[in-house]
């Protein structure tokens, strides 16, 4: 098991980043949270002070405060603190996500451009950037982004409406800044979790021009429904309440498919830890449903889209070029 490490965790307030917190503060490794705003903040540490008394959290948990991921000003705020406290990151974990399918109009971020594309891919892809020269590249070190099985039209997930697609980027910038052409928002999630894969594998690629020793990791939690309205739901909630609750209630109960977010929670923290991802190159993991409410995580296959070399190169192109036409132009990789 990894130990003494610093760790940067992004979307830990709330669901299965709350609870891989939970795990990793037990293991004594130290963690750097991003906390988006007062209010999270405050909820997030009446939820962590159940678990471990004031002192402990004192000596390992940091967070960094007033840093909504959807607004590109504040990565840099994210780069000052490591700054001024000359730290070293030894484990990456993007970890933030949302949706909100059921909404007919795109939500748009500072800069203008759409949420999901936003939160889930770009400000992710800009983190990494840069962060670069302050991830420290050891064998234990390592990138892990939460993705999902839906960016593949074949799985369960991702065969049930809109179905993932980049069309070979044609019109992408369109749909996530302006025009957001043809905007549906289920779409618009399951693209985002394509982008993870395919920046994913290209930042490993480029790692390995350099001869880095530090990992890629996706990995997709299967389908986890918070218990929190802070969650990952929140926003679906407010189209379709009713909808929701029929649908989280046949999932969990008389479907058995969906995974609790303790268990979730628990799998990220041990995809952090486990000696066996180190100096591994790319992986994608997968919580698979074996059985009725049993899971397992399974090295798996990505789509024949996420595959494309060719297109992941040309993803990470146009994300520099969205980040550079709104000022944002540190570029280390």
């Amino acid at each position: 098991m990894i130990k003494n490490k610093n760790i940067l965790i992004t979307g830990g307030n709330s669901g299965i980043g709350l609870f891989a917190i939970i795990n990793l503060l037990k293991t004594k490794n130290i963690l750097y949270v991003v906390i988006k705003n007062e209010f999270r903040k405050n909820e997030f540490l009446k939820k962590i002070e159940k678990y471990f008394d004031k002192n402990y959290l004192s000596k390992f948990l940091n967070i960094i405060e007033n840093c909504d991921l959807s607004d590109l000003d504040n990565i840099k705020k994210i780069k000052d603190y490591f700054i001024s406290k000359k730290i070293f990151i030894d484990i990456l974990v993007l970890n933030a996500g949302l949706q909100y399918t059921g909404s007919f109009y795109p939500k748009v971020s500072k800069q203008g451009i759409e949420l999901t594309f936003a939160v889930n891919h770009l400000a992710h892809f800009y983190l990494v950037n840069v962060l670069k020269d302050f991830i420290r590249d050891i064998e234990e070190s390592r990138i892990i982004i939460t993705s999902s099985d839906v960016h593949d039209p074949k799985s369960s997930g991702g065969n049930i409406g809109k179905k993932a697609g980049l069309n070979n980027l044609v019109n992408l910038r369109k749909k996530v800044t302006g025009q957001f052409l043809n905007f549906n928002a289920d779409e618009a999630y399951k693209n985002s979790k394509l982008c993870n894969i395919l920046f994913a594998k290209e930042l490993e690629k480029k790692l390995k021009i350099s001869s880095s020793k530090i990992s890629v990791i996706t990995w997709a939690p299967g389908l986890v429904i918070p218990n929190d309205d802070l969650g990952f739901f929140r926003y679906s909630k407010r189209f379709n309440l009713f909808g929701y609750l029929i649908f989280s209630k046949a999932a969990k109960n008389i479907l058995g498919i969906s995974e609790s977010i303790e268990n979730a929670g628990k799998i990220l923290s041990e995809i952090v830890l486990d000696s066996n991802l180190n100096n591994i190159g790319y992986v994608h993991l997968s919580n698979k449903l074996i059985s009725f409410k049993k899971h397992k995580l399974v090295e798996s296959k990505v789509s024949d889209e996420a595959n494309n070399s060719e297109l992941a190169s040309k993803l990470w192109i146009l994300s520099e070029e969205i980040c550079r036409s709104f000022g944002f132009v540190t570029f280390n990789i």
